[in-house]
């Protein structure tokens, strides 16, 4: 397509995006990169170390920052100050497997890192079990494109073949559960207005 080869770019700077992915969100780019590994236009040992060591090194990022601007971090986003005491609990009486596992945990990708750096946990423990957290995560969601790299490609190609049944059906999905959602809106701000005249 416009004479781009996909496969050179993907072989080229695959390494590249797979870091940058790593640093700030990650499961999606792993799982593409494992993939891409499946299909030869990566080198799987490659991928797993640049996936250990950025996901290592973003969550190590995100720690710093929460150690020294924590405050300020925590007004900025209020959501994440609703978290912390419950995640303070959880890094004083576990904090082995919370530090591991918070990047699995939804919604504290990103915040745990910031939240266990404010929560003044030893700098030192923090590195060597955000080390192992990372082996894991890279290890799991590399192994799922890896493995199902050839389901993927099978899917794909169905996705391809009835691409436009699915644009369709999917377009339909998404008119009638907005037009529930709205109905239901109308009727709750009904049943809202005749509660506050009936006060």
């Amino acid at each position: 397509m416009f004479g781009i080869d996909i496969a050179a770019l993907l072989a080229q700077y695959g390494l590249l995006f797979l870091a940058i992915g790593c640093l700030l969100e990650g499961e999606t780019v792993l799982v593409l990169a494992g993939l891409a590994a499946h299909q030869g236009l990566l080198g799987l040992p490659e991928v797993l170390i640049v996936a250990m060591v950025f996901g290592w090194m973003g969550d190590q990022i995100f720690f710093w920052l929460g150690r020294w601007k924590g405050d300020a971090i925590l007004l900025r986003f209020p959501r994440w100050a609703r978290r912390k005491p419950r995640l303070d609990r959880w890094i004083h009486k576990y904090h082995a497997p919370v530090v591991i596992m918070v990047r699995f945990m939804y919604g504290l990708r990103a915040a745990g890192p910031v939240l266990i750096g404010h929560s003044g946990l030893c700098p030192w423990k923090f590195m060597l079990y955000n080390a192992i957290g990372a082996i894991i995560w890279a290890v799991l969601f590399i192994g799922l494109g890896w493995v199902f790299g050839q389901a993927a490609e099978q899917v794909l190609t169905q996705i391809n073949h009835w691409g436009h049944y699915v644009f369709y059906v999917g377009a339909v999905v998404i008119l009638v559960v907005g037009i529930g959602i709205w109905l239901w809106n109308q009727r709750r701000a009904a049943r809202l207005a005749r509660a506050a005249r009936q006060e």
